[in-house]
């Protein structure tokens, strides 16, 4: 392993920070770098050299950039995983950095197509498709963990919320069921990549306003659950509960939430848990109007707001699957 200047970093490279710059909890100072933005950002914090191995990677870096690009035209729904990128989400003999950041680049392709075509039978049936081959890795694979999660703190690409509270709920939801049988982790896995889809129809303007939305605006953003939910219902194409996941996403125990004002126990369990690891991640990400938070500073303000048992427990396994990985 080598140190080198940032600047002469490449997509693909494994990459360490020193621990002497980069050390709180829960975040691995060691990952692959997914795309040019990853670089950028680690210019932008400041560093000037970071350790590198002889190797890279090998997951081809047209195809990974593809997946994050806002330039490249969107394939058609048939072409939702390419089949170079499919060979090594499911080759188990390379590493599993590398294969993490394969089933990364796979979900951002998935939601991408999906999100940037008119949300049809067709396409929700394909972006379905797309995600069983991710959960079913992710779900076979439990030493990809860490590097799931590790990717998820450098990752700028634009639907990484989405990606990110798929594949952390996803954990979750397995550690919290144990092996329970009467859950379906490959399906509620589908609701909670989507459980952000209403987005879609969505004025694009409020979406990606740089600023604090008006009353009018974030009434219109609360709608995105219900719009997310008539979509799947019109298409479909998903359980029921994954619907509920979409729907109920944003109601809060306290009743303050929406779209229906839901107390406690009215909301569904499956939906509670997108509910905590999207709170999570909306903490520790960078928004216009306020920088993220460290994990430990966002869990500290989530666990001050849990109302009830149910609530308490899911908390607790998120903090393990953070913690364990």
């Amino acid at each position: 392993m080598q140190a080198i200047p940032v600047s002469e970093l490449k997509v693909g490279m494994r990459v360490t920070i020193p621990g002497s710059w980069f050390r709180h909890p829960f975040i691995r100072n060691r990952f692959v770098l997914n795309s040019q933005k990853d670089i950028d950002r680690m210019m932008s914090w400041g560093l000037t050299r970071v350790r590198v191995e002889s190797r890279e990677c090998g997951i081809p870096h047209a195809v990974i950039d593809k997946a994050c690009s806002t330039d490249t035209a969107v394939p058609e729904p048939a072409e939702t995983i390419p089949p170079d990128l499919m060979e090594f989400l499911h080759d188990s003999g390379i590493d599993p950095d590398c294969r993490a950041a394969a089933v990364k680049a796979c979900s951002k392709m998935v939601m991408k197509q999906l999100m940037e075509n008119i949300p049809d039978e067709e396409t929700i049936s394909a972006a379905k498709n797309g995600f069983y081959e991710v959960i079913d890795c992710i779900l076979e694979e439990d030493h990809l963990n860490r590097y799931l999660l590790s990717i998820r703190d450098y990752d700028t690409c634009t639907y990484s919320h989405s990606v990110n509270v798929g594949v952390l709920s996803l954990l979750v939801a397995r550690r919290y069921f144990g092996n329970s049988d009467r859950h379906d982790l490959r399906e509620l896995g589908i609701g909670f990549f989507l459980h952000d889809l209403g987005k879609i129809r969505i004025n694009p303007g409020v979406v990606m306003k740089e600023g604090l939305l008006t009353d009018e605006e974030m009434t219109e953003m609360r709608r995105h659950p219900l719009y997310g939910f008539d979509i799947l219902k019109e298409t479909n194409q998903l359980t029921t509960e994954s619907k509920l996941i979409v729907l109920e996403h944003h109601e809060r125990e306290d009743g303050r939430g929406y779209p229906y004002g839901l107390y406690g126990g009215e909301i569904h369990e499956y939906a509670r848990i997108c509910a905590l690891v999207d709170m999570y991640d909306a903490l520790t990400s960078d928004r216009p109007y306020r920088e993220k938070m460290i994990p430990y500073q966002a869990l500290n303000l989530i666990k001050g707001k849990l109302a009830d048992r149910t609530q308490r427990e899911l908390f607790e396994n998120l903090v393990l699957v953070l913690g364990e990985n």
